[in-house]
């Protein structure tokens, strides 16, 4: 970890190659069509794969963020497999995150599945900073950050599968957040500098919330880009946050993902940790009907805190 410490201290970003076993994955094939199937119009089994475009020229966007097209694919947390749902808890991925930013006690913020498919979209983007959704306040520069924003390859990402493009914090560490996107015509020295990381299935780039970079295009014949978006904070940091997960509190596969949890990972998602006082036996005994199969046992035992 040591040599990607020094990567996120000096550039802001890196990649860990094949973190995930691709055995971890298979449930992905019930929610995105592959390349090859996408590119030959089967897809009816997939309603998560975005349409194709009309032929003919694509229209210019004046801002990448007006243009909600880009974000279809998209799936918000929690997902239909419990498997792909565990990674967001992953003990290799919120290690990881706990290194970073210097704590255990992280809150995860984000949690969302998205694939694009070559010539799906115009996937094209402007250099840009992720805080204007993300935070009301602006990335911090110069002491530790307090979030991580992570990409977990869940399709093998070569180079005509668009790997994210970023620009190293040694060129941009003086240069004002404000505003979030730059263009190319204005600083054609910070996309000369762009570099991408290819890498195989299960991989995980790490980067954090002051890096410009953007997405581009798929180029490669029946090309598949699949990912998941994770980023973590830490606790009582309100300022940050993208997702409310109290809104999915009724979802049947959020209740299942509960059920198989432990106390430290559902404290990801906001719990009271065992010993808080927001519990109580009706609290526990509410618990215990709400999520069928929960060992409230962890909660029951503890000491007050």
């Amino acid at each position: 970890m040591d040599e990607y410490q020094r990567s996120w201290e000096e550039n802001g970003f890196f990649l860990i190659p094949g973190l995930i076993e691709k055995e971890e994955l298979e449930e992905l094939r019930r929610l995105y069509p592959s390349g090859v199937e996408y590119a030959a119009g089967r897809t009816d089994a997939h309603p998560h794969a975005p349409k194709r475009l009309p032929d003919g020229p694509r229209g210019k966007q004046t801002l990448f963020t007006q243009n909600p097209s880009q974000f279809a694919g998209q799936i918000d947390f929690p997902w239909t497999g419990q498997a792909l749902n565990r990674l967001t808890v992953h003990p290799r991925i919120t290690e990881v995150a706990s290194t970073l930013l210097g704590t255990a006690d992280l809150r995860i913020y984000q949690a969302q599945l998205w694939a694009k498919y070559t010539g799906a979209r115009d996937y094209e983007q402007p250099l840009h900073l992720d805080y204007s959704s993300h935070t009301l306040l602006v990335p911090k520069k110069k002491s530790r950050s307090q979030q991580v924003e992570m990409f977990l390859y869940l399709t093998d990402v070569t180079q005509g599968c668009a790997p994210t493009r970023l620009v190293p914090r040694t060129l941009t560490r003086e240069m004002s957040p404000v505003p979030y996107h730059v263009w190319r015509g204005t600083h054609p020295e910070l996309y000369r500098a762009e570099v991408s990381f290819p890498g195989p299935v299960g991989s995980l780039l790490v980067y954090a919330p002051d890096i410009w970079h953007r997405a581009v295009d798929l180029t490669e014949p029946e090309g598949a880009r699949i990912w998941m978006n994770l980023s973590y904070k830490v606790a009582s940091t309100d300022w940050l946050g993208l997702q409310s997960f109290q809104r999915l509190a009724m979802a049947p596969d959020w209740q299942r993902f509960v059920a198989a949890s432990t106390p430290r990972e559902l404290e990801l998602f906001g719990f009271p940790p065992p010993g808080h006082n927001a519990y109580d036996e009706d609290v526990l005994a509410g618990l215990s009907r709400r999520y069928p199969g929960l060992d409230i046992g962890p909660w029951r035992d503890a000491p007050d805190a």
